[in-house]
């Protein structure tokens, strides 16, 4: 059986809960892991952020949110794959 897929779910489902329901010692590094990603895009001259006031930081545009759930889909979709290799690896050597 794999883990793939029951991996990526629960650290899709992990980073999801810790997004909307994450205190506040956390939220500057949910923060980063939102606006870091962007501001690079941003810096390379894509739309990313929203061109309305927002009183603070500038909210993701639609593109912007489509670009940090690919990017995190991407990053957990391998850590579930490099994750079920390693451990289907040592379970064929134990």
């Amino acid at each position: 059986m794999h883990l793939r897929w029951p991996l990526f779910i629960a650290l899709v489902g992990t980073h999801a809960a810790a997004t909307f329901f994450a205190p506040d010692r956390v939220a500057p590094v949910l923060a980063g892991a939102i606006y870091i990603p962007l501001m690079l895009l941003e810096a390379a001259g894509a739309p990313v952020f929203a061109t309305a006031e927002s009183g603070g930081w500038p909210a993701p545009s639609p593109l912007g949110w489509l670009v940090v759930i690919v990017l995190w889909l991407a990053v957990w979709w391998a850590v579930a794959l490099l994750t079920s290799r390693l451990f289907s690896r040592w379970r064929d050597h134990a």
